[in-house]
């Protein structure tokens, strides 16, 4: 009932939120825009988003190796490959999951190890985000009122971000101690047999938080931070140009791609058509852009990166025998007993220079 009542809320939120994004736009105007968009700008943005991916499994190897030693780069690359196609097709936003199940499957990482590396790189992520709004605040055209609104929104992002690394450092900085008070918790509120369980993750989810222990580690996953969503942000600067959209520049995409990320946070529909749509509008009409070649290049720039991303995730997942029903429910595999074989050197893509 629970997963059926999330499942609604996102339903409704994502025609709520298309319904006014696509006010005031007609259905003539929109098919022109697309119809005279620039095809291979269109290809170049969509190839430019796809090769992100393969930045993040570069990324994500340096938070892997503080704890878990170096992988192979096919092996990250099909467990991100499958936990962004999950959060395009499935409900739930199970993509974090299933990007640390799959990668706890192919590889002896344990799922709470895997976890924890996608919690210090979703916080790498929420930093280099806030540093892109900045921009945002210098660009000329933008009213005092939509200034101010995004100075208020830094603001709490930066309070966030700033709590949230306070935190981790703390746990990381004496894990032993953390440790004892939760075991001495979890042995008062549960059978031993369960409690014991519970520490076994805790215990591995805090080794692979390893990434924060050595600030050289940190340093180089923050630099490459910057490189994924630099790249990322190079994507949505050619799909302006497809379309004609002029005005933001690069400066205006690095804005976009952080509001586009505030905006999928909410609840919607899996592959967040909606929000997606109505942070573009939002972002580029500070800018005084027309709405109807607004969604025009929203809709066309997102289907077209949403579909490389979700083939190559069902191809990886088929090839590597998971189920849907793992992730929505089936039991991953113990901390202390992950799986041994690595991703088939036969089915992984090139090795990318790292």
């Amino acid at each position: 009932m629970r997963g059926r009542l999330t499942v609604l809320i996102g339903v409704l939120v994502s025609v709520a939120l298309l319904i006014w994004a696509l006010r005031d736009v007609s259905a003539a105007e929109l098919l022109r825009h697309l119809s005279e968009a620039n095809v291979w700008l269109l290809i170049a943005a969509t190839v430019v988003a796809t090769l992100t991916f393969n930045l993040r499994a570069i990324r994500w190897d340096i938070l892997l190796r503080a704890s878990n030693g170096h992988l192979p780069f096919g092996s990250r690359y099909a467990a991100v490959c499958i936990g962004f196609m999950a959060n395009n097709v499935l409900p739930g936003r199970l993509g974090e999951f299933a990007r640390a199940y799959s990668l706890s499957q192919i590889t002896p990482v344990p799922l709470s190890a895997a976890l924890a590396s996608l919690v210090v790189e979703r916080l790498l992520d929420a930093i280099v985000l806030m540093v892109f709004l900045v921009p945002a605040f210098f660009i000329v055209g933008v009213d005092e009122a939509a200034s101010g609104t995004l100075r208020d929104l830094f603001t709490v992002g930066v309070i966030l971000v700033s709590a949230s690394l306070i935190a981790l450092a703390l746990l990381v900085r004496s894990p032993d101690r953390f440790l004892r008070l939760a075991a001495t918790w979890f042995h008062r509120v549960a059978p031993d047999r369960v409690a014991d369980r519970v520490m076994d993750v805790l215990s591995a989810f805090v080794d692979g938080l390893g990434a924060l222990r050595h600030a050289h580690v940190f340093a180089r996953a923050m630099l490459w931070s910057f490189a994924v969503w630099a790249w990322n942000a190079f994507s949505f600067f050619l799909g302006f140009l497809a379309f004609g959209i002029l005005t933001p520049g690069f400066l205006g995409a690095l804005v976009l791609q952080t509001t586009i990320s505030f905006a999928v946070a909410i609840p919607s529909t899996p592959g967040f058509f909606g929000p997606f749509e109505t942070a573009a509008r939002v972002a580029l009409e500070l800018h005084h852009i027309e709405p109807a070649r607004i969604i025009s290049f929203a809709a066309g720039y997102h289907i077209l990166t949403f579909l490389p991303i979700t083939v190559l995730g069902i191809w990886y997942m088929r090839r590597l025998g998971i189920s849907r029903k793992e992730f929505g429910g089936g039991k991953p595999p113990a901390p202390e007993t992950p799986a041994p074989e690595t991703f088939p050197p036969e089915t992984s893509p090139p090795e990318t220079s790292e």
